[in-house]
């Protein structure tokens, strides 16, 4: 059976795998970053683990998926901007050949596009033809699957959900345009956003649950909700939280009318509670016709999506080479 080596590359650590044709992950480990040494490092980390598990680059790997933040040129395979690992113009592919792996066929895409990507495959996307993918962590990212196709636009940058637009106005973003969704909806600045809004309404009702200047994170926002058995005020809050996010949903409903939509990331910390209240209100912004039809679920494949993603667009690109 064919196997492919799937590298899902962090700010702080390498998440590697090798899996199968079928998407299923016979071995996987990760690899602390070595922030002087970054690539010889990994890659030398990558051969000793694989060696000492009898897997030979040269017979047992058919092609490598290369997942990496930052805006990814996929045609050529350079890094325009991937900031946090101070990679401007870095020519990855070019750059991993020189290693002599062994394997004709090295494929570089961007981390949200392989999380999404292993959602469909073996994940909550279950394969299903049109899928929008959000992953909230500490920005957002995203990604787009039309006719059962991985939409990378024409450089490869689609699925940018997290910025442009005029989406809120309350926070600034770190990217410099004004007003993007991830300021105020990402898994770390939802809290931020929770927060603010409880300094403004000082309602008494939530002051039972939170402190206006307490230290907040989705987490224990999460814990308070549930363990006080939902109660409305905090979900009012939180619905007032997210209408960034849900409207940006129902924009792309609008747009590409997908099936399904899957939340991963750290918001998922919430889990189905954020997804009831995601729910909700996305209804409030469709027609009714499309009320309902329109299913929101929690990503299932954890930290391991995006080396499955990278393994299986390793393995459909090989296959369309050929």
């Amino acid at each position: 059976m064919k196997k492919f080596l799937g590298i899902d590359l962090g700010g702080t650590s390498a998440k590697v795998g090798v899996v199968n044709q079928q998407g299923i992950v016979e071995h996987d480990f990760v690899i602390g970053n070595n922030v002087v040494q970054l690539l010889p490092h990994l890659i030398s980390e990558v051969k000793k683990e694989l060696a000492s598990k009898n897997y030979d680059f040269k017979s047992d790997i058919q092609a490598i998926g290369f997942a990496t933040p930052g805006f990814i040129d996929v045609k050529t395979g350079v890094i325009l901007g991937a900031y946090n690992l101070g990679w401007v113009d870095f020519d990855l592919k070019a750059e991993l050949k020189n290693y002599d792996l062994g394997v004709k066929d090295i494929f570089i895409l961007n981390d949200a596009n392989a999380a999404a990507l292993g959602e469909f495959w073996v994940g909550a996307g279950n394969q299903t033809a049109n899928e929008i993918f959000y992953t909230l962590g500490t920005g957002i990212g995203g990604a787009i699957i039309l006719n059962g196709q991985l939409f990378l636009g024409e450089n490869g940058f689609a699925g940018e959900f997290g910025h442009g637009g005029n989406h809120q106005n309350i926070f600034a973003c770190t990217c410099g345009l004004p007003n993007c969704l991830e300021a105020a909806n990402s898994a770390t600045s939802l809290a931020k956003t929770f927060k603010h809004y409880l300094k403004i309404e000082n309602n008494q009702e939530l002051n039972k649950y939170f402190h206006p200047h307490q230290d907040l994170s989705l987490e224990k926002i999460a814990v308070v909700y549930q363990q006080a058995n939902k109660p409305q005020v905090i979900r009012d809050l939180l619905s007032k939280c997210l209408k960034p996010l849900v409207a940006h949903m129902s924009t792309m409903v609008f747009a590409l009318n997908p099936k399904i939509i899957i939340v991963g990331g750290g918001g998922s910390q919430m889990g189905e509670n954020l997804l009831e209240i995601i729910r909700h209100d996305l209804n409030k912004l469709l027609l009714p016709f499309q009320q309902n039809k329109i299913l929101v679920k929690q990503a299932v494949l954890g930290n391991k999506a995006g080396l499955i993603g990278a393994a299986y667009y390793a393995l459909k690109n090989s296959e369309t080479d050929k």
